[in-house]
């Protein structure tokens, strides 16, 4: 799972990793505090300035007078908790924490967010009864009234919550949650079955922007279900239904139908390929208004490189996703992040580059050209390690948005250049 910096940091998507406490794949520093056998505890406090050029996400001619602009200061408390039993068959990253942001200029839009994470690996101990099964189980849940456009994934290239690929919406009190189970059981030396389980829902708040449009809740079920066969040692493909449920209340419901045909080629120890392809009916209705069954595409492509100075991800990913805003309808998005972690020459210090894309345009027998959006991000700064338990960040984020609804454009950008400090105790 990918860290939970979108949903307190304000939805510029990624973040520094391998911090303290840093939620599901982090470093585990072994000098953290031992509670019980098996039980260990990362408590650490994260503390920022920030610049923020547009703490509203929209426009000025939305605004009426007030100012974008904002000098925020924030404090994140958090603990991390990883756990294994005594024979070391069942695995549990949990991760909780708050966050508290003041705002120098518009003090009104000060406020105290949350956020919350949990894997279960249950595979070792399946894996007793039947070698080589997994099981997983993860949720990850925010509340923040920065709803975040862009949300970090796993190494498949799905994201983190399949409502959070790119839309950026205004500000507005948001919380949302995604629970994912994940099964694989061997048939034989080479082939597994597999199937997973995702329910995701995000739910908005009254906008805090004066004129903006409202925001649609909504919810989603998503399941797969398949093979994997292992052709040869580097190299495994599948073959999945895929199915999908997306409820936008009022506004519509749709639901996917079809299949995908994947492969995962591993090139070295170090670099791995994810691809996969294929096809989804799509069907429902829309604001009232039943539209005519139609085939969506659906694609997908991962590549990963690590090694202990480089960390790489390149993700593209396309398929049929919900409208957030203006009105219901099925969107066809098409996502791309990359992302690059790189030690330096100097000791402890370390490089982060990340960008994301997102466009999406409403698809479907009905559709036409009124609505869509498209959402570019990126990210650069340095993490340098000061002690064992302190890290020191510099970053500098940019967004630009640009939605468009019955031919108008309410586009705008965000530059964020943010100082932090981040301790650990133990």
């Amino acid at each position: 799972m990918g860290g939970m910096g979108g949903g307190i940091g304000g939805g510029m998507g990624g973040g520094m990793p391998n911090t303290p406490g840093t939620a599901f794949g982090g470093a585990t520093d072994p000098s953290s505090i031992k509670v019980t056998e098996g039980l260990r505890l990362i408590p650490s406090v994260q503390v920022s300035q920030r610049y923020d050029s547009n703490v509203f996400y929209t426009s000025r001619s939305q605004l009426q007078g007030l100012t974008r602009e904002d000098f925020v200061t924030t404090v994140i408390p958090q603990v991390r908790g990883l756990y294994t039993d005594h024979e070391n068959l069942v695995k549990v990253n949990v991760v909780a924490g708050a966050a508290g942001s003041y705002y120098a200029n518009n003090t009104g839009l000060s406020y105290v967010g949350a956020n919350a994470g949990m894997v279960i690996d249950m595979s070792d101990l399946l894996s007793q009864w039947r070698p080589g099964t997994r099981w997983t189980v993860s949720d990850t849940f925010f509340y923040s009234p920065q709803p975040p456009a862009f949300l970090v994934g796993d190494q498949s290239g799905a994201p983190a919550n399949p409502l959070v690929g790119g839309f950026q919406a205004t500000r507005a009190n948001t919380h949302s949650n995604s629970v994912n189970t994940l099964f694989e059981y061997p048939l034989s030396m080479t082939v597994k079955l597999s199937g997973s389980y995702t329910h995701s829902f995000i739910h908005y708040g009254a906008s805090q922007v004066p004129q903006a449009f409202p925001l649609i809740s909504q919810e989603v079920h998503a399941y797969t279900a398949g093979l994997l066969l292992r052709v040869a040692t580097h190299d495994t493909v599948r073959a999945d239904f895929t199915g999908s449920e997306f409820d936008q209340g009022e506004f519509g419901a749709f639901s996917t139908r079809g299949g995908t045909v994947g492969w995962t080629h591993k090139l070295s120890h170090a670099i791995s390929v994810n691809t996969a392809a294929g096809a989804q009916i799509l069907s429902g209705e829309s604001t009232g208004v039943r539209f005519s069954s139609v085939i969506a595409p659906f694609g997908s492509l991962a590549i990963l490189w690590n090694n202990p100075t480089t960390s790489f991800s390149l993700a593209y990913r396309s398929g049929i996703t919900p409208s957030f805003q203006f009105q219901g309808a099925a969107m066809l998005n098409h996502s791309m992040s990359i992302n690059m972690t790189q030690t330096t020459p100097i000791r402890d210090l370390v490089g982060l580059l990340g960008a994301n894309y997102s466009v999406a345009n409403e698809y479907g027998a009905n559709s036409g050209d009124a609505l869509s959006w498209t959402t570019v991000g990126g990210t650069a700064g340095l993490r340098y390690r000061a002690t064992q338990k302190m890290f020191i960040t510099l970053t500098y984020s940019y967004l630009n948005v640009d939605n468009v609804f019955g031919g108008e454009h309410l586009a705008y950008d965000k530059h964020i250049a943010q100082l932090g400090l981040a301790q650990a105790f133990y």
